[in-house]
C-alpha cells in the first residue's frame, strides 16, 4: 500500500509539472496567416481524433484557441496545433523517429493528426476520464491535475503558471478558472479558423454518413 501511495503521489506531482510546463510554453504562440485546410487534412483529423470519444468540436475549439488551427504555430519552444513542447512529444514517442521537436511544426495537419491523437490519448489517461465538452478538455490542456480533480480554479496567483497566463484572468481576480477558459473558447468560436473548419468537418461527416447509408 505504501508503494502504491508513493506512485500515486508521483503521478499527481507529474500532472502538476506537465500542466505548468505546457502552459508556460504555449502562451504567446504565433500562428501564421490561416490557411484553409484541404479536405484530406480535415478528413485525417476526423479519422484520427474522433475514435477517442471527445466531441470533435470540443477538440477543434481548444486548438482554435491555442493555435488558430495553424499546424505551423510556434512560441519558440512549443509547436503545432496543440502547442506541444519537448516533454509532451517525448511522451508520445516522437523522438524515436525524429531528431528535433521543432520538426513537429513543419508537419501538415494530416501529418500532425496521428500525433495529436497520441497526445490526447495520453491526456485522457492522465486525467482518468474522457472530457465531454470543450471547457473540460481545455482544462486538461492547462492543468491535468485540475481536470483530474474537477477543480473550478485552474491556477492561482502568485504561481508561475498563473503569471504565464495572467492575460486569461480578465477580471484580475488573482486566479484563472473555468469561466476564464470558457471566455477564451468563446473568442475562438467567432474566429475564421474555427468557423471555416467546423463547417468543413460537418460537411465531410455528412458526406461520409450519406455514402455509407
Amino acid at each position: 500500500m505504501a508503494r502504491r501511495s508513493s506512485n500515486g503521489l508521483a503521478i499527481v506531482v507529474g500532472l502538476v509539472l506537465v500542466g505548468i510546463a505546457m502552459r508556460g510554453a504555449k502562451r504567446g504562440a504565433k500562428p501564421s496567416a490561416f490557411k484553409t485546410w484541404s479536405d484530406n487534412d480535415a478528413q485525417k483529423f476526423l479519422d484520427e481524433l474522433t475514435p477517442l470519444g471527445i466531441p470533435i468540436d470540443a477538440i477543434l475549439q481548444v486548438y482554435a484557441a491555442e493555435s488558430s488551427l495553424d499546424p505551423k504555430a510556434s512560441s519558440g519552444i512549443a509547436w503545432g496545433m496543440c502547442q506541444a513542447i519537448e516533454s509532451t512529444l517525448k511522451g508520445v514517442g516522437w523522438f524515436t523517429s525524429h531528431k528535433k521537436a521543432s520538426e513537429f511544426g513543419q508537419l501538415t495537419v494530416a501529418q500532425q493528426a496521428p500525433w495529436l491523437a497520441k497526445v490526447v490519448a495520453s491526456q485522457i489517461r492522465m486525467i482518468g476520464f474522457v472530457p465531454k465538452n470543450a471547457v473540460d478538455f481545455y482544462t486538461a490542456n492547462f492543468s491535468p491535475l485540475a481536470a483530474r480533480n474537477k477543480s473550478d480554479v485552474i491556477y492561482r496567483a502568485p504561481s508561475m503558471a498563473y503569471e504565464k497566463n495572467r492575460g486569461l484572468d480578465r477580471a484580475k481576480k488573482g486566479y484563472i478558472d473555468r469561466a476564464d477558459l470558457a471566455a477564451a473558447l468563446a473568442r475562438a468560436r467567432v474566429g475564421r479558423p474555427y468557423l471555416e473548419t467546423s463547417q468543413q468537418l460537418r460537411r465531410l461527416s455528412a458526406e461520409k454518413q450519406a455514402a455509407t447509408s
